[in-house]
């Protein structure tokens, strides 16, 4: 196995192979296994037989914003003290870090498998937001460290790829083992993944030694983490806010899904078919992601990212419309196309933007949008459903759909504002330049 090594000068190091990039992306598929397969299935059905059924909309989304919120602070401060180094310096800036978040989250899976409270589910699931920010923060900081601004499409393609595999098999083991009770079961697997998945992305990556770290340093990074030039990175708030937008239709779609398919659709099998319906969505965006990531390469960050927010607000819209599981399938497979497109390349576009010197806490303050955007969707899309189903049964949901399409059409129209940051090379001239034809 030949380790991803970083480049002397950033933005400057040789082309990888796929195989390099799969390594450096591995913990993306342990992570994104862990969250959606919770947050899809495992979650909600927990909070089955510990909330009354009348608020599990609420009571599902405020558990989850809360955590989201701690997610969405602690990133950016993890990101900068990563960019400064790590106690275990000898292993490099990331991989201490990442190795630190994922045994902790080993710890509140096992708190989460003994929880027979609320109190004790809420915590168990905050202590995985905290533990996972300290993984996360530090593993987005690889690919400005390694990877050459030229191959950032191809490779926010991989990290894509592995994000969305791991979506696929956290929501079908998850949701095959909590439709026969064996939820304590799912998660023990998710702790295997994890486990793997770290040492796997450690292995498969050589970072230099960084020394001379010291507590006062560390404090400096930490207090200026939420730190923003806007003259540093022309547009980089724009994108977020265009990114937030748009995720926050993405995750609310995702997060009540297995409600609506169980009171809206009154399926025999709601834990099933939102297993299908996860899938189909992960498959799109899986087979997409690659290919958009090499495309984006070539033909630039902006024009895809807004074709991926078209296409995602028409889906939502359909998703007013459905009436039986078939619909909702087609539906949701557009969503995925739509969400595999903008993953790919809005994360490479993000690099792109951000310092080099910086990367871990600008990548972090990423963050505000994506966490933020799944806690406030979260919050609000819960309520929402909750209160229009009591004025009229299936009015919740559809509210909700029309609301989060509106949100990512203006989320669409920001990124269209963002400065385009693709490689352009030279164009050679036809004409080839002499003496004779410069008069």
């Amino acid at each position: 196995m030949q380790p991803v090594r970083p480049s002397p000068v950033p933005g400057a190091a040789t082309s990888l192979s796929g195989t390099q990039l799969v390594h450096m992306n591995a913990l993306w598929f342990g992570l994104a296994y862990l969250w959606n397969g919770l947050h899809s299935i495992l979650l909600p059905v927990m909070l089955l037989g510990l909330v009354p059924s009348s608020i599990k909309n609420t009571s599902l989304g405020v558990l989850t914003f809360f955590g989201l919120l701690l997610a969405m602070l602690v990133q950016p401060i993890v990101g900068a003290l990563s960019d400064r180094g790590s106690l275990a310096g000898r292993f490099g800036k990331r991989r201490p870090w990442m190795v630190l978040g994922t045994a902790v989250d080993v710890v509140f899976l096992a708190l989460l498998v003994l929880a027979d409270r609320f109190w004790l589910v809420a915590l168990a699931y905050i202590g995985l937001q905290l533990a996972s920010s300290l993984a996360e923060a530090a593993l987005q900081g690889l690919l400005p460290d390694l990877v050459p601004s030229a191959q950032r499409g191809r490779a926010a393609g991989f990290k894509n790829a592995a994000q969305i595999a791991g979506f696929v098999a956290g929501v079908a083991v998850g949701g095959l083992l909590a439709s026969r009770g064996h939820v304590a079961w799912a998660l023990g697997v998710t702790a295997v993944v994890l486990v793997a998945t770290v040492v796997w992305n450690c292995g498969g990556i050589a970072e230099r030694p960084v020394w001379g770290q010291t507590l006062h340093g560390w404090r400096s990074a930490a207090a200026g983490a939420f730190r923003f030039d806007q003259h540093l990175v022309p547009g980089y708030a724009r994108l977020l806010a265009g990114r937030a937008l748009l995720m926050a239709g993405y995750f609310g779609l995702q997060g009540f899904s297995q409600y609506f398919i169980a009171d809206e659709l009154q399926v025999a099998d709601p834990v099933g078919t939102t297993a299908l319906l996860m899938a189909t969505m992960g498959a799109a965006i899986f087979l997409l992601a690659i290919p958009t990531g090499v495309l984006a390469d070539r033909m630039g960050r902006r024009p895809l990212n807004l074709v991926a927010g078209v296409i995602g607000v028409l889906a939502t819209l359909a998703l007013v419309f459905v009436a039986n599981v078939p619909q909702l399938i087609l539906a949701g497979g557009m969503v995925g196309v739509s969400a595999g497109v903008f993953l790919s390349v809005n994360w490479a576009w993000a690099a792109d933007l951000v310092p080099a010197a910086e990367a871990g806490r600008y990548l972090g303050l990423s963050n505000l949008a994506t966490a933020g955007s799944s806690a406030f969707a979260r919050l609000f899309s819960g309520p929402v459903v909750d209160a229009g189903n009591a004025v009229q049964v299936g009015l919740g949901f559809n509210v909700l759909f029309v609301l989060l399409a509106v949100a990512m059409a203006m989320g669409t129209w920001l990124l269209a504002g963002v400065p385009e940051t693709k490689v352009v090379g030279a164009t050679p001239l036809e004409v080839p330049v002499s003496p004779e034809n410069l008069d």
